[in-house]
């Protein structure tokens, strides 16, 4: 299954600068953004060698259509002695769809830090049914026919510590390549994320509080990451996500993600439409 999922966001150069890459209606109403992130950040490192990217900020712009391939339009902005920057444009039908900023540095020793954080139990101390599961509806088509394991943590409805933490694996061995790993984080670093925002307002991701019953319109707007440390997307890592503020029919939401050992690996931040539907 994770074979499919590293195929799928690999991208195939049919330019100098342009790569293509396959879509799949994974059951949202549109092509799902983690996709053409994963995408962006593989196409980009196309033109990059022996340098690992370490953030990006992209913009969507369109709704993406699942049943057309999206094209990626590379520009080289710089190489220097120790960092790269990219910039992706997606295109489908003519139109940019999205556009992604990214920076690429060479490996190299520097000082050490991450805020402390307390972690949840571990994910072999979790027990969750599929009944579990299905209530809160993590195995959906944007897991990519099961090709990640999860194991819900927490989701924690109290305005000044909402937050929703689960952690995930894939299911089987990825390439050791840095590149790949990267790319598939990227992935599932769009699930749920901005779901987190709803909560102080009685909302829960895929599943709504009795609190209230109106619906809610939900559109990603733009997505930060950063790659702090080296990572492997086939062991465990916890998920945890909080929202930031919401306001103007906006909201932002955070995350973070931790290996085992409590090290802080990535950091992401994303905006979106949150419009309440009557």
């Amino acid at each position: 299954m994770s074979v499919k999922l590293v195929e799928f966001l690999r991208t195939k150069q049919i330019g100098e600068n342009t790569f293509r890459g396959k879509s799949r209606d994974l059951g949202t109403p549109q092509v799902y953004g983690g996709q053409v992130l994963g995408q962006a950040i593989h196409a980009a490192q196309m033109t990059i060698e022996e340098r690992s990217i370490h953030s990006a900020h992209a913009y969507f712009l369109r709704r993406g259509d699942f049943n057309q391939h999206i094209d990626y339009q590379v520009e080289r902005s710089r190489d220097g002695g120790s960092f790269s920057a990219r910039r992706v444009e997606a295109i489908q039908h003519g139109r940019p769809i999205f556009n992604l900023s990214a920076s690429f540095q060479k490996t190299e020793d520097g000082m050490e830090y991450a805020e402390k954080f307390e972690m949840p139990p571990g994910p072999d101390e979790i027990e969750v049914s599929q009944e579990e599961l299905d209530s809160i509806n993590l195995r959906s088509n944007i897991l990519f026919d099961s090709a990640f394991s999860i194991r819900p943590v927490k989701v924690s409805r109290l305005k000044e510590n909402a937050k929703i933490q689960f952690w995930i694996q894939t299911e089987e061995k990825l390439p050791d390549d840095e590149p790949t790993q990267r790319a598939v984080l990227a992935y599932i670093s769009d699930f749920g994320l901005l779901a987190a925002a709803t909560i102080p307002h009685g909302y829960m991701p895929r599943v709504q509080i009795k609190k209230t019953k109106r619906k809610l319109m939900m559109a990603s707007i733009d997505h930060a990451i950063w790659f702090h440390r080296p990572l492997r997307m086939d062991e465990w890592h916890l998920f945890s996500t909080s929202p930031v503020s919401t306001s103007g029919a906006r909201g932002l939401a955070q995350g973070r993600m931790f290996n085992q050992a409590g090290q802080l690996v990535t950091s992401t931040a994303q905006e979106g439409l949150m419009r309440q539907l009557v």
